[in-house]
């Protein structure tokens, strides 16, 4: 269903961890369940319709709609995603906070629920652009439009959030404001503004990610066997945020039931 692309541009590769493009090979309709991820993810499509619901998104082709983009906030709780037939699709998928660097507003701003279309004049005329070139001159053209909207924020409150990002997991709230030069209320504020939730869910979701992508990479099938690491005060501490993040039990989750996706794991339902 998906292939995900390395940016070439190294100037990108700081704040876009891949492109991700889809393709025909599964069985529709597909669907799964997106957990809560470190990234964040702007898809454009084409001929495609969109029903967006609480906590759950719905993808149809429909050769009468002409490009559309939708943009992830900060994933906090499971989302359901439905793909009723194959599309045509193009995703950036983001650092946690890289996002902010090719757009004026802030992310919070754009992003404010989990899921929104976006309504930015210059990026859909992009978008009608793009789906109008051949299928292999789409990435360059992608990555060309990235360049010319990357702004640098030398110095100033965004950059300074940026770096803590890979932080939070390692340093308390009052170490990262003074990392950042920063009080800690203003830290907070801009942590938010920029990343989409405050810096004490973030390192839960880092958690959980991190054992999860862990296990997921071992040659392991019972997922209700997970390493429990030192960050979780007890096992019990572990299973309450799992079924936070996945909205599923441990025990039901197996190698088998896992679907590679845009650059993370997602559950796929059977």
């Amino acid at each position: 269903m998906f292939t995900n692309i390395i940016p070439l541009s190294d100037q990108l590769k700081k704040y876009i961890t891949c492109f991700t493009v889809s393709h025909p090979g599964e069985t529709f309709p597909l669907r799964y369940t997106a957990f809560p991820n470190l990234g964040t993810c702007l898809a454009l499509f084409n001929h495609t319709s969109i029903s967006i619901q609480p906590n759950e998104v719905t993808f149809t082709r429909d050769e009468t709609h002409g490009p559309e983009i939708i943009v992830l906030g900060r994933l906090t709780q499971p989302t359901l995603i439905t793909f009723n037939n194959p599309v045509n699709e193009i995703s950036i998928n983001f650092t946690p906070s890289g996002i902010n660097f090719f757009f004026e507003l802030p992310f919070l701003e754009i992003a404010a629920q989990s899921h929104q279309l976006l309504n930015e004049s210059k990026w859909s005329r992009f978008a009608s652009q793009l789906f109008s070139i051949p299928l292999e001159k789409r990435i360059k053209c992608l990555e060309e439009f990235l360049l010319l909207n990357l702004s640098v924020h030398k110095g100033d409150p965004l950059e300074r959030i940026y770096n803590s990002t890979s932080k939070v997991d390692k340093l308390t709230v009052k170490e990262l404001a003074a990392s950042a030069c920063m009080s800690e209320r203003n830290f907070l504020r801009y942590f938010k503004k920029y990343v989409g939730c405050t810096p004490s869910l973030f390192k839960k979701i880092i958690r959980f990610r991190n054992v999860l992508d862990a296990q997921y990479s071992k040659n392991t099938n019972a997922y209700h066997r997970f390493l429990i690491t030192e960050d979780y005060y007890d096992s019990s501490h572990f299973r309450k945020e799992f079924v936070q993040f996945t909205g599923c039990a441990l025990r039901s989750f197996t190698k088998g039931t896992f679907l590679p996706g845009n650059g993370s794991s997602v559950f796929k339902l059977m």
